[in-house]
């Protein structure tokens, strides 16, 4: 499934907002994008692509017809760590103190949590949970969270957490991979081909096409005069059989 031009152009817009930072989660919401800062950078994440198939048995036939059915969202795995144990000076554990007998306490890490897992609740403007992405460096991976699985590690005396793991599950797509993505292998679509030491420019139209006679049909696309004379590594245009 390719990535929406409303999504990606939304997704595009609001990651340029937030260029520069370290890992994060951005809500992806018009007009203001908001960006969920990741505590820590994790240690690794996991994305996964598949495809689907049926299977269909044939009469008095040993193995079943197999029908390519599509390739579903990709899914995106990562766990992401939260600490709010820090060392406290004697000034900052009398802070802490006042805090508590003034009823103020600090949250941040639970808050964060809280806006994490709220990605997987209803909006009340769409109807929907709200679209996100996940950037860190190069990668950006947008969608939609799917699960988020929090488990608290550590408390201080009152019951507090200072400490937890999210396991967080996205479904969306890997931008970079999307925007590599060829169109169908089908004659009736535009492709690009890079001709390789083992291809041809005959061998490239009979795969395309079905006959190699059709190489002229590639020829003219790329104002090539002489088949036999095409360095390898070039790129060339495969007309549809419509143009």
């Amino acid at each position: 499934m390719p990535l929406s031009t409303t999504l990606k152009n939304l997704a595009t817009t609001a990651i340029a907002k937030f260029v520069g930072l370290p890992a994060s989660l951005i809500i992806l919401k018009q007009p203001n994008p908001e960006a969920i800062p990741i505590q820590f950078n994790p240690s690794e994440y996991k994305i996964t692509d598949r495809s689907t198939y049926s299977e269909r048995e044939r009469t008095r036939k040993d193995d079943p017809v197999v029908s390519f059915g599509g390739n579903p969202m990709s899914t995106l795995t990562v766990r992401l760590y939260f600490n709010d144990d820090e060392p406290m000076s004697i000034t900052s554990a009398v802070s802490a103190v006042s805090d508590i007998l003034t009823g103020k306490t600090k949250d941040g890490m639970t808050k964060t949590i809280a806006k994490i897992s709220s990605l997987t609740k209803i909006d009340g403007e769409t109807h929907a949970p709200p679209n996100a992405a996940f950037i860190w460096g190069s990668t950006q991976f947008i969608g939609f969270v799917q699960n988020v699985s929090t488990a608290y590690t550590m408390f201080d005396k009152s019951g507090k957490p200072l400490r937890a793991t999210v396991d967080l599950t996205m479904m969306g797509y890997t931008a970079v991979a999307d925007e590599r993505s060829s169109p169908l292998m089908s004659p009736d679509r535009t492709k690009a081909k890079t001709l390789t030491e083992d291809s041809s420019i005959f061998s490239i139209a009979e795969r395309e096409y079905g006959d190699a006679r059709e190489w002229r049909r590639i020829a003219d696309a790329n104002d090539i005069m002489n088949p036999l004379d095409i360095p390898v590594g070039k790129v060339l245009k495969v007309p549809s059989i419509n143009e």
